[in-house]
């Protein structure tokens, strides 16, 4: 399908974000909104990334919403990260086959590391299996002293309380309490640009966030159509009306790798405009075919002259 055909079908305005999420490519959608006149009342934008900053994603969000108040977002492939960020600001998804999301756990660098980044939640999970573990060490080992060396519980307690502590406690000294609250910080950045988000556009479901933020096992984890529909109220697949953009973004993905500089665009303005050459020969066919049609008729009125 023509992209003309298919933009005529969705009948709003369309916008394509293609690459990671950064102040640059905040700029650029800024600027393509600014300039766009005759403004649909609904737009689509066709979100395709793999995360970046998400106070990048935040604003990108609240400026489409600023200037529509329908915003749809077509996910034709990944959608990860600041993306999914960006998805809480939508009234809705059409979400295609080959289209995934992900997690919110913010991604920090790696201490002592160039180019590697690491989870906002590694650390908060790395406290939760110790205390699990010391827990499980404290009862193995009270179990143990009191029942096999039939000391008074007291005394057991005392004993299989030092003896928790020496296992774990050189493995927890190793966790810097900075970097601790770094990474909380982190995660609470999600946390609170997702209440925004969802306090104008209503699109998640109960608990959803939390989930989003906390209860995922990887930065990676796929979280399909299927998926994503116990998290966002309304998810759909592309239908007649916006089959055709997915097709057509799909065949740039194809033949397009992801970008080191976002691509973002007004698509309208991608169109083959017409011309005022273009208008104009319509105009002249149609006075000529007037002009032809007149001499007709007055050929016709003179043939019809009786003789004399």
């Amino acid at each position: 399908m023509l992209l003309e055909d298919a933009i005529e079908k969705y009948n709003g305005d369309v916008y394509i974000y293609y690459g990671g999420i950064s102040r640059d490519g905040y700029g650029l959608l800024s600027s393509a909104l600014e300039e766009k006149e005759n403004r649909a009342k609904k737009a689509c934008l066709i979100l395709i990334t793999f995360g970046g900053n998400p106070d990048a994603g935040y604003r990108i969000a609240r400026a489409m919403n600023h200037y529509y108040k329908n915003v749809e977002i077509l996910i034709p492939d990944a959608c990860k990260s600041a993306g999914t960020l960006l998805c809480i600001g939508a009234n809705k998804l059409i979400f295609g086959d080959r289209g995934e999301l992900g997690p919110l756990d913010i991604q920090l660098s790696k201490p002592d590391e160039m180019f590697e980044n690491m989870s906002g939640l590694d650390i908060v999970q790395a406290l939760n299996a110790l205390e699990g573990q010391v827990l499980k060490s404290f009862r193995s080992y009270l179990v143990d002293i009191r029942g096999g060396c039939r000391l008074r519980t007291k005394i057991a307690a005392d004993i299989a309380t030092k003896l928790a502590d020496g296992l774990i406690a050189p493995i927890a000294a190793k966790i810097d309490p900075l970097t601790l609250g770094e990474h909380q910080r982190a995660m609470q950045i999600a946390c609170d640009y997702g209440e925004r988000l969802n306090e104008v556009s209503k699109s998640l479901r109960k608990d959803a966030l939390i989930r989003l933020v906390g209860s995922y096992p990887s930065h990676g984890f796929v979280i399909d159509r299927k998926e994503a529909k116990e998290l966002f109220n309304n998810v759909q697949a592309p239908d007649e009306e916006t089959n055709g953009l997915y097709l057509w973004v799909r065949g740039i993905i194809e033949i397009t790798p992801m970008p080191d500089q976002p691509i973002v665009l007004d698509v309208a303005s991608q169109l083959p405009a017409k011309t005022n050459g273009e208008e104009n020969e319509n105009n002249v066919s149609n006075e000529d075919d007037h002009v032809r049609a007149d001499n007709n008729n007055e050929t016709n009125s003179g043939d019809s002259k009786p003789e004399s």
